[in-house]
């Protein structure tokens, strides 16, 4: 008797000891803040970053850290703080999805049904399987199918409405060669289809689901998937910046998100500090500030690695694919929960480890020096919990690698630009013929001006090219539609006139004046 009333003292004394030292860990990361402030330091000096940083670190149930560096805006030099919004791009699928799955769980949606039992009126080829894919499969990108034209009208034209986006898909949905039916394969598609069969069965949009079922619960009250609810709410949002380019000087870039390119794929602006409350509540099993928010069986398993990959990022594996959620591993072996994000001039990393109860949220206003700090910023953090020894040798040799990625990638866009200036105009007809509006009935217009001598600009929706550029086809001009981003516009010319424009894959026809 006396040796268990030992044993269990010694228990008792072993669980005290255990809770005390976890305590003080959740009070006291002053060698952690100080390493950490040091690296990024290090880190944004090699870089010469002077875009916008805003990073914060979530540990047992709160913030550690959070650091604000660089502008928000050139144009005005606002600098980041802790209230700047960002586009967080593609880590908005994390939070569609969750909504999904919210809707699930009270009836309103069934994740089962088939894409051709939620869109009878069309009848898709047998060869797509549109009887088998299921919302399930549209989130977690094993559907097997792809429809390029619905991704650009809601991410980037802004062309679109819900009678369009039907007629898109009935029309022009292929076979995924490289990813068929029930093999991984990322794609915004299948979350742009996910928020069609909302508007639909809801009699609502995805937005507003987000709002009631995520935002609200959570007090995410510096977030929106509504471009627009930054001025009408006073909120300032971070504005791409290019820092990588060929005059090798900050600049805005022209390119903005709208209402209309703010998508279930990609469509949210948030703070870093309402992402780490979303960090909370996911290392928590869907609780947070003592509140069970949602079901912890439903948080568990949106993270689980429902479809399969197998692809290394950087020194990290990825593994599994969930609901919005990547599962993969450290180069030290530790499980982490991720998403990114990336744009023109905005990148995104939110990840968690389970085991550490460590979550980190980088947003940047910049998709190149950004992409790579995101990724430095957060591996760090992560391995200095881990235990790395040699963290600072290791991180050193890192930044070498990733500036040299940058000065390369530099190299490269000069060599093209130089090449590209070399090119000779290769057309039948005079500059001004091919000027005018080209339309596609399913995918608006496209507008081709001529501004005098062998000056072209081309416009669809939201975007316009700068000055056209000659490309090496007969009558083809090359435009950057989005930044570093070139596209072609072929032209067909038939009787010594312009009868139509090809542009990304599809044949828009020249209004005869």
């Amino acid at each position: 008797m006396k040796k268990n009333i030992t044993l269990i003292i010694t228990l008792l004394l072993s669980l005290f000891l255990v809770s005390s030292c976890t305590r003080t860990k959740k009070t006291d990361y002053s060698e952690f803040t100080k390493a950490y402030n040091q690296f990024i330091e290090l880190a944004t000096n090699e870089f010469g970053t002077q875009h916008g940083l805003s990073l914060a670190i979530v540990k047992d149930n709160q913030i550690i850290f959070e650091k604000y560096h660089g502008l928000a805006d050139l144009e005005t030099d606002k600098m980041v703080d802790k209230n700047t919004l960002f586009y967080i791009a593609s880590t908005t699928k994390s939070f569609t999805a969750l909504a999904a799955l919210i809707l699930e769980s009270k009836g309103e949606l069934d994740l089962e049904r088939s894409l051709s039992e939620y869109f009878p009126e069309i009848n898709f080829d047998p060869s797509l399987k549109a009887d088998s894919i299921t919302i399930r499969n549209l989130v977690q990108h094993t559907s097997g199918i792809e429809n390029d034209p619905i991704i650009q009208a809601t991410a980037y034209t802004g062309i679109h409405n819900p009678n369009m986006l039907l007629e898109m898909l009935s029309q022009l949905t292929t076979i995924n060669v490289d990813a068929p039916y029930g093999v991984y394969g990322y794609t915004n598609l299948g979350y742009n289809i996910l928020s069609m069969i909302i508007d639909r069965e809801l009699d609502t949009n995805w937005q507003a689901v987000l709002d009631e079922e995520i935002f609200e619960p959570l007090q995410m009250t510096h977030t929106s998937a509504i471009m627009s609810d930054a001025k009408k709410n006073g909120w300032e949002v971070a504005k791409p910046l290019s820092q990588v380019n060929v005059e090798n000087k900050l600049k805005s870039f022209l390119l903005a998100k709208k209402d209309n390119t703010m998508h279930a794929a990609g469509g949210m602006i948030t703070s870093s500090r309402d992402i780490a409350r979303w960090l909370i509540m996911e290392l928590n099993s869907g609780k947070i500030e003592g509140k069970q928010i949602f079901d912890s069986k439903m948080i568990k398993n949106s993270v689980f690695p429902h479809a399969n990959q197998d692809r290394k990022h950087r020194d990290r594996k990825e593994l599994g694919y969930g609901y919005g959620w990547e599962s993969g591993t450290t180069e030290l072996g530790d499980t982490l929960i991720s998403h990114g994000g990336g744009f023109v001039g905005t990148h995104s990393e939110v990840s968690f480890m389970p085991s550490a109860g460590l979550g980190i949220v980088v947003l940047a206003n910049n998709s190149t020096s950004g992409k790579r700090l995101g990724f430095l910023l957060s591996s760090y953090a992560y391995d200095y919990f881990s235990g790395r020894e040699d963290i600072n040798t290791y991180y050193q040799k890192k930044i070498k690698e990733y500036k040299e990625e940058i000065k390369e990638l530099q190299e490269r866009r000069k060599k093209r630009f130089a090449e590209r200036m070399e090119m000779q105009w290769q057309f039948d007809l005079a500059f001004s013929n091919y000027a005018g509006t080209y339309t596609n009935e399913l995918l608006g217009s496209l507008k081709i001006a001529h501004l005098g001598d062998n000056r072209l600009v081309a416009e669809i929706g939201n975007l316009k090219s700068p000055l056209a550029t000659p490309y090496k086809h007969i009558n083809s001009i090359r435009v950057e539609m989005t930044p570093n981003n070139g596209s072609i516009i072929q032209f067909v010319v038939n009787d010594g006139k312009v009868k139509h424009a090809t542009f990304w894959g599809q044949t828009y026809t020249k209004h005869i004046d």
